[in-house]
């Protein structure tokens, strides 16, 4: 086991239960294979962290059955099922759960970020000291990590409208008693402008949400 570990969160693909944002402008069927192809790109990049002294996690929801999503996954992925019933409540036991495997920092981030890239979760490693954030366009964020000592329930498991425009404020409203690490701000994948803009700003890395984004321009027009 290596000190360190990264989970990725993401729901199941499933048509109209998935990216539901995104449906005023894509069917249900659409908005599933964005999600589906943010998920190949992840997997394919995120792989790489194995070989850098980093343990990789998949965390999924129950909105279906995983059988497809789970065979795609590399090997390098360890998988297990999301516990609670708010966001809030799901990120702070895949955290815990982790954690409790005895590693000295852990780090979970959302599955809708293109332009994640590994260096970016390597840097949130050597950054953090007790927690590190990174921050969403949408005023949310899309990585939150702490090392061992750090217990992140009193964050995650309250009323706070996950979601919502001030999710990152009011976090750190409640993290000033500790050292927190904010990195780059990025953009995620919610509405059919992200999608509009993302074509404009896209890495290469990203292979099959590029082709995507290609092959159905004229959805997007």
């Amino acid at each position: 086991m290596n000190k360190y570990a990264y989970i990725l969160f993401t729901r199941v693909p499933v048509p109209y239960k998935v990216k539901t944002r995104l449906q005023t402008l894509l069917t249900g069927e659409e908005a599933c294979q964005v999600q589906l192809q943010m998920l190949q790109d992840s997997f394919l990049k995120f792989a790489e962290l194995n070989n850098r002294g980093i343990d990789l996690y998949l965390a999924y929801s129950d909105e279906g059955d995983p059988s497809n999503l789970l065979a795609e996954l590399p090997k390098s992925f360890s998988a297990f099922s999301q516990v609670g019933h708010t966001i809030g409540e799901r990120m702070n036991h895949a955290i815990q759960f982790v954690r409790a495997k005895g590693y000295e920092k852990v780090i979970l981030t959302g599955s809708d970020i293109p332009n994640l890239t590994t260096e970016i979760i390597i840097s949130a490693f050597d950054q953090m000291k007790e927690v590190v954030l990174g921050p969403s366009q949408d005023g949310g964020y899309y990585l939150v990590g702490c090392t061992r000592a750090i217990d992140l329930t009193p964050i995650f498991e309250t009323t706070m409208a996950w979601g919502k425009s001030k999710v990152l404020t009011e976090t750190l409203k409640r993290l000033t008693d500790f050292n927190v690490a904010l990195l780059d701000q990025l953009q995620d994948v919610d509405f059919p402008s992200d999608l509009k803009e993302m074509r404009h700003d896209l890495k290469e890395e990203n292979y099959y949400f590029k082709r995507w984004l290609t092959e159905n321009r004229g959805l997007l027009e």
